[in-house]
């Protein structure tokens, strides 16, 4: 039988006997909605937990919308509706792309990401993570993260999040204090908020008891951040609901509402194949590496995991990354990102990859585009051409025609 994966723009294809697959694992198939611009008009007429956003612009002057960057689906068709509403009462509006530690779009990626109707109707800057003037100080959290952000949120009356909901290795969930913390955070405070990935309590999936995201919401609370509007996202990026209201309250219910799409049963098989889910979340090895995540939790010991990650880009902008994966051994990799001064998000890229070696004596297979194959060669993750070869690759290291745990968009896949 043909299984078909996502794989950059397009499709790739692995013969396989059915029998021998153990599990396809997806994310549950939702219905989406017709009119975002509609369901986004309603949503901040009745958002949960706050007044209606037009009572919150009442006597404001100027408001700030914080959004994400073109990793994520444009929020745009929830933008609109926002930016009408604050014509409506006469406020003046800027945008703020969150960016984190990523790097900034150009110009020509802003403006697929935004449209030029948005453009034309509202002030656009990105945040630059690397510049410690543009933040202010607000103390410190108990976990030792300097609150450091983005001064801009001082600037206006109203400050208003956007985006999608979905699940993150990082806070458990995206979105909501995700945008103060790492979206408009210092890169040093970033980096220790981001240390806390070393702890075990930190998972996909986990809101609450999870360090990262509980150190980020003490971030948050201490910025002025007044309301969100968020679209619960489906496994293809539409729209399932859209949810308006507090940033903390409307978003742990909507990652309630989400949980549904994304948790999956936890079982295991020698080989793991797991898709990132295509463009543009196999953009560069930074985003595409999250795909393995739930292959770490299926695959026995011994087996293989064949990754599908394009990379046109690479491996994105963290140099450390590829430092630490192509100069350390796995065992080097997992026993140093646990030392806070060696610590940087690339170092914990290695390590993601590092895991399943160590934890499972697994191996890695990444299927990827010539140029991220040439910058970790001879590196401790194996690399294919196509997907048939990996196939191939993983049947030397588990014997002739293994059993199979499949995982589409595996990104963002829970494993209960």
């Amino acid at each position: 039988m043909l299984y078909g994966f996502d794989y950059g723009s397009g499709k790739v294809r692995l013969d396989m006997d059915p029998a021998k697959v153990r599990a396809v694992l997806a994310p549950a198939q939702v219905s989406e909605v017709d009119d975002v611009c509609a369901a986004t008009r309603d949503s901040i007429n009745s958002p949960i937990e706050s007044p209606p956003l037009r009572i919150l612009l009442d006597d404001a002057k100027t408001a700030l919308i914080v959004t994400v960057d073109n990793t994520r689906p444009s929020p745009r068709e929830m933008i609109l509706p926002i930016l009408g509403a604050c014509d409506d009462a006469g406020v003046k509006t800027t945008i703020v792309i969150a960016i984190g530690r990523h790097r900034q779009m150009t110009e020509r990626e802003l403006t697929r990401h935004m449209g030029d109707d948005i453009l034309s109707r509202a002030r656009v800057v990105q945040h630059d993570p690397f510049d410690r003037g543009i933040c202010r100080h607000l103390g410190t959290t108990q976990r030792g993260t300097e609150i450091l952000v983005n001064k801009i949120i001082f600037e206006h009356d109203v400050v208003i999040g956007t985006g999608i909901i979905e699940p993150s290795y990082l806070l458990g969930w995206s979105g909501g204090r995700k945008l103060m913390m790492p979206g408009l955070a210092y890169a040093d405070s970033i980096d220790n908020n981001h240390f806390f990935l070393t702890d075990p309590d930190a998972r996909i999936g986990t809101l609450r008891g999870n360090p990262l995201s509980d150190d980020a919401e003490e971030f948050a609370r201490k910025c002025p951040f007044h309301f969100i509007t968020y679209s619960i996202s489906g496994p293809n990026d539409e729209v399932v609901e859209v949810v308006s209201g507090d940033p903390f309250e409307a978003h742990e219910e909507a990652c309630r509402r989400a949980a549904a799409i994304y948790r999956v049963p936890k079982q295991t098989a020698p080989v793991v194949i797991s898709s990132a889910g295509g463009a543009p979340y196999d953009c560069d090895l930074v985003q595409g590496k999250k795909a393995i995540l739930p292959g770490i939790e299926l695959v026995e010991p011994g087996g293989a995991i064949i990754l599908l990650a394009e990379c046109p880009e690479g491996h994105g902008a963290e140099e450390t990354f590829i430092e630490w994966l192509c100069t350390k051994t796995p065992q080097q990799v997992v026993r140093d990102v646990r030392k806070r001064e060696l610590f940087s998000l690339g170092a914990h890229g290695a390590n993601i990859l590092a895991r399943p070696i160590v934890e499972n004596e697994a191996s890695v297979i990444l299927v990827a585009c010539p140029k991220m194959r040439e910058q970790i060669a001879g590196s401790y993750v194996a690399t294919a051409a196509d997907i048939d070869e990996a196939w191939e690759m993983a049947q030397d290291k588990c014997g002739p025609s293994p059993e199979v745990i499949i995982c589409e968009k595996a990104r963002r896949l829970v494993c209960a």
